[in-house]
C-alpha cells in the first residue's frame, strides 16, 4: 500500500512437510486426512507445525459425515413409515413448539467449524487468493566445495563467469 517492497524475512513461513496423523483420529477423519494430505503437499499448503489444525479439520469433516448419515437414516426410516422425511430435521419441545432437531443443529455447527478450518488452509474458492504457501527446503548449490570442470554446467554461484 505504501509502495514499499514486501519483506519476506519478517513472515513466518515454515518448511513444507507432511505431519503424521494423530492416533486419536476417528475412522472418518483418517479417510479425510489421507484424501487431503497429498493435495495440501502438492500445493505447499501444509507444514509439520500444522498437524493439530489439520487434525481438527479432519475430525470436523468426519463428524459431518457421521451426522449426515444419521440424518439420512432417520429420513429413510420416516419415509418407510409413510411420514414426511423432513420431520428428521424438526424436533418438538415439551410444550409442543417445533424446533430444529438436535442432530441438524450439530450438523450446522460442525459445518460452520469446518468451513472456517478449510479457509485456514485456503480450501475455499474465496480464500485461495489470500493464502501464502510455505517454502520447500532449499536445495544445496555447492557439492562439498568442488568446482565443476570448465566445460560442465555450473553447480553454484562461484562457477558462473
Amino acid at each position: 500500500r505504501g509502495h514499499r517492497p514486501i519483506s519476506l524475512d519478517s513472515t513466518f513461513r515454515p518448511e513444507v512437510g507432511a505431519p503424521d496423523a494423530p492416533r486419536w483420529l476417528t475412522k472418518e477423519a483418517r479417510k479425510t486426512w489421507r484424501r487431503l494430505m497429498p493435495e495440501l503437499l502438492r500445493y505447499n499448503l501444509v507444514a509439520v507445525v500444522d498437524r493439530d489444525m489439520l487434525a481438527m479439520l479432519c475430525q470436523s469433516v468426519g463428524r459431518i459425515e457421521l451426522l449426515e448419515r444419521a440424518i439420512a437414516a432417520k429420513m429413510a426410516a420416516l419415509a418407510a413409515e409413510g411420514r414426511d422425511s423432513i420431520d428428521a430435521l424438526v424436533g418438538k419441545t415439551q410444550t409442543g413448539y417445533e424446533v430444529q432437531a438436535v442432530s441438524y443443529q450439530l450438523l450446522s455447527k460442525e459445518q460452520e467449524k469446518a468451513f472456517k478450518l478449510l479457509a485456514e488452509f485456503g480450501l475455499s474458492p474465496a480464500q485461495r487468493a489470500r493464502v501464502a504457501t510455505a517454502i520447500r527446503q532449499q536445495l544445496t548449490l555447492f557439492d562439498g566445495g568442488k568446482a565443476e570442470p570448465a566445460g560442465g554446467a555450473p553447480r553454484g554461484f562461484a562457477d558462473f563467469r
